[in-house]
């Protein structure tokens, strides 16, 4: 027949391995990937959050420790009567020290501003002779490998999807203009538009010569 002291350390035991299953999962959840801590330890923007950092970092130690109490009491295996005053303090800091970093950091709107919205394109200005290539790059500050869609809004040539412009060739930049009156260049503009936030983009201008 179960006893009620029976009854409970088998309730410890279930406890603690439920507890240590959720860890493990977890873990392995980070490790294969699945779990991005980049996203739970990071801003909006993309920088690093040392609040949320730290507040995971409590958050396994006082779960970490709190399995060490149930595995580690003198009756057996199984939830303490009382938590001790250490792990609530623990619990205290953390909590604290969130709050008030969150609330230094809020005050302050710099802190919380979106960089990953903007794009920046490279080179802004390029002179391209006909029937030439020239490579375009773009960055997104706080969204490293962010997609990107190239395209070419105004003038001749084409621009692949990785920022490679080709400039037509010299026949096309002026069909059927005599040598005195053609034109010495002509422009295009090359537009590259955030596949995350259509509504940032970023041109260039190239000058055909």
């Amino acid at each position: 027949m179960l006893t009620l002291q029976g009854l409970t350390i088998f309730s410890g035991y279930i406890i603690a391995v439920l507890i240590a299953l959720l860890g493990f999962v977890v873990i392995w959840r980070i490790l294969d990937g699945t779990i991005d801590l980049s996203q739970v330890i990071s801003e909006p923007n993309g920088g690093a959050s040392m609040s949320r950092f730290q507040f995971l970092v409590f958050t396994f130690v006082i779960a970490l420790s709190l399995f060490l109490v149930i595995i580690g009491n003198s009756k057996g295996i199984q939830f303490p009567e009382k938590i001790p005053a250490e792990i609530l303090t623990l619990l205290g800091i953390s909590g604290t020290s969130y709050l008030v970093s969150k609330g230094i950091q809020f005050s302050d709107p710099t802190g919380i501003a979106d960089r990953g919205t903007d794009i920046i394109i490279s080179p802004m200005k390029a002179n391209v002779p006909p029937g030439q290539t020239k490579q375009f790059t773009a960055e997104v500050p706080g969204k490293p490998g962010s997609g990107v869609k190239w395209e070419v809004i105004a003038g001749p040539g084409t621009i692949s999807a990785d920022g490679l412009y080709t400039a037509p060739p010299a026949a096309a930049v002026t069909p059927g203009s005599p040598p005195a009156t053609a034109a010495p260049h002509l422009h295009a503009t090359v537009q590259v538009t955030s596949d995350e936030f259509p509504n940032s983009y970023d041109v260039a201008v190239v000058t055909i010569v």
